[in-house]
């Protein structure tokens, strides 16, 4: 018969016993804690951003679309947000340094315009990451977004070709080097769908030059255009409106501008700011949001063609639906 242990020897091993287990388990749990907190993503914390914007934020237009689109995210992703509006160029690197200095997490530029400041800011600052559009993006803690353009410019191109009944088709673009991509998109459309058919392109300084855009409307028609791509966001009212007098085809831009002219608005080529910037915060929080130049275009959903008019033929929909999807797989890389 095995001699039995005397009972403080037991208690002892027990005791023992139960602080190897109790031991293991505490150095376990602060293992999986570590993780947690130092995991990339951002979705256990409350990310902090700051949207500037150098306009106001009622314009109805590119500055409102932004502070809508970021306010409605906030809801779903409960983000503390901070908005800069009016802001003056001069102004821009020290509203951004103001931000970064004070840990905030995503600094949100709306425009070109916030591109060089914040390369310059980002620097200094490497633990906020800096988002402006149409810019460059030198370092690893920023990001610039540029709209895919010549897929969209195609797909109007084609459009154009398609409703042309003078074969002669018109462009208004502002006279800037990111409105090229877009003018290359839309001849080669036109001539993809109809080589015999000719372009007229007319450049005004800027998006504000309500004046010129007129003219040059007024000088196309003159030549015999009956279907003008107008991408000026500030003044296609303008153009719409005197393209709709003479009974000239227009298609509009940024926004469904059918809403203008209903007879003779064929579709707009719209830009959805909201869906861009759900992307951005998605890839943000979740810690996938690319450094460099980002490309968003029709495969996001960026671009989207809206509703056509009802002057449209079915078989010319059904054909531009087709051409959207042969153009969406081309799209190419998405940062970097």
């Amino acid at each position: 018969m095995p001699k039995l242990l005397p009972f403080p020897v037991l208690f002892t091993g027990l005791v023992v016993g139960l602080l190897l287990l109790i031991t293991s388990q505490f150095v376990t749990s602060m293992k999986h804690l570590d993780k947690v907190i130092n995991k990339s993503s951002h979705s256990s914390d409350k990310v902090r951003v700051a949207l500037l914007l150098e306009g106001p934020t009622y314009d109805q237009g590119w500055n409102s679309s932004a502070l809508e689109s970021m306010t409605e995210l906030q809801k779903r992703f409960n983000f503390s947000l901070e908005i800069a509006n009016n802001i003056k160029p001069e102004q821009i690197t020290k509203v951004a340094e103001k931000y970064a200095a004070n840990d905030y997490d995503l600094i949100l530029g709306h425009g070109l315009i916030f591109s060089d400041p914040f390369t310059d800011v980002a620097l200094r600052y490497p633990k906020s990451h800096f988002v402006s559009f149409n810019g460059e993006a030198p370092h690893p803690n920023q990001t610039t977004i540029r709209y895919d353009m010549k897929p969209a410019g195609k797909l109007v191109g084609i459009l154009a070709a398609k409703m042309t009944k003078s074969d002669k088709v018109g462009y208004i673009m502002v006279d800037k080097p990111t409105e090229i991509l877009q003018v290359e998109g839309f001849i080669e459309g036109v001539k993809k769908e109809s080589p015999k058919t000719s372009i007229v392109v007319g450049k005004v300084p800027d998006f504000n030059d309500i004046e010129g855009a007129i003219h040059t409307t007024r000088d196309m028609i003159s030549q015999g255009v009956d279907v003008i791509y107008t991408t000026g966001d500030s003044f296609n009212l303008e153009v719409i409106t005197e393209a709709q007098r003479a009974g000239v085809f227009t298609i509009g831009y940024i926004a469904d501008q059918r809403y203008i002219a209903p007879d003779y608005v064929l579709a707009s080529m719209t830009q959805d700011v909201r869906q861009c910037y759900r992307i951005i915060m998605e890839q943000f929080i979740q810690g996938d949001l690319p450094n460099g130049k980002v490309m968003y275009g029709l495969a996001e959903g960026v671009n989207q063609l809206s509703q056509f008019g009802h002057m449209v033929p079915d078989d010319v929909r059904e054909d531009l639906e087709r051409e959207l999807q042969n153009l969406i797989p081309s799209r190419g890389s998405y940062g970097g």
